[in-house]
């Protein structure tokens, strides 16, 4: 990190101590870290400390992950905030589940530590799309707030909803294969195709009002038409 560059900062929620002075102890060179083990007493915390990104473990006394995931999305200061989720031992629908609350990435225990290093240099430094707005028929997408609003009324979509929309949109009456989607949304998280599906399933429901459709491909992938 170049010293004249404020340091980020990384707030982490685990009921386990050792996990946190773990992970503490793993970012602590690059990033400035503070952890509580109380759940409940997390969203006050973030609001004290204001991170760059935030670790999440899934299963806690007092609120699950995925809950504090769920208040950050709700939250206009926080929506955008990058969230990790460092957990062990989750089942496939745990992961589904935290991805539709809003989590940028999932990470198993017992994780390797360049690993974890990498994924949450790539969410610190993520930057902002040049171009400011996308426009198709009667939705429009603000790239630098992430904002959505189909006609005049704003629509609420999860990080992964607005990159999975983005790249319908780039693509417009082209196909995008699930395999462009696992690759451009998820990376190298361990996803499959099935979470693809869900996720267009919440999006169109979420711009039911968009004149235009997401057109499944069987076998194959989506691809966004306008109406006719």
């Amino acid at each position: 990190m170049m010293s004249n560059e404020p340091i980020k900062k990384v707030m982490i929620v685990d009921d386990y101590e050792e996990s946190c002075k773990l992970l503490s102890e793993v970012l602590s060179e690059n990033y400035q870290c503070a952890y509580t083990q109380e759940s409940t007493k997390a969203v006050d915390m973030m609001k004290n400390f204001q991170p760059n990104l935030v670790i999440l473990d899934y299963k806690m006394p007092g609120l699950l992950g995925v809950d504090i995931c769920k208040s950050i999305r709700e939250s206009e200061t926080t929506r955008y905030l990058p969230i990790v989720f460092v957990s062990g031992a989750a089942t496939v629908e745990e992961k589904i589940k935290a991805f539709e609350m809003g989590a940028d990435d999932f990470i198993t225990k017992p994780f390797h530590v360049r690993e974890l290093l990498l994924r949450v240099k790539r969410l610190t430094d993520r930057e902002v799309d040049t171009q400011s707005e996308m426009t198709i028929a009667n939705l429009r997408m603000n790239l630098y707030t992430r904002r959505v609003v189909v006609d005049q009324a704003e629509v609420s979509l999860t990080p992964k909803q607005f990159d999975i929309l983005k790249l319908l949109v780039s693509n417009k009456n082209n196909l995008v294969s699930r395999e462009t989607f696992l690759k451009e949304i998820w990376g190298e998280i361990e996803v499959t195709a099935r979470n693809v599906d869900s996720q267009i399933n919440y999006l169109k429901k979420k711009i039911e009002n968009f004149k235009g459709k997401i057109v499944a491909v069987p076998s194959l992938g989506y691809r966004l038409e306008l109406n006719t």
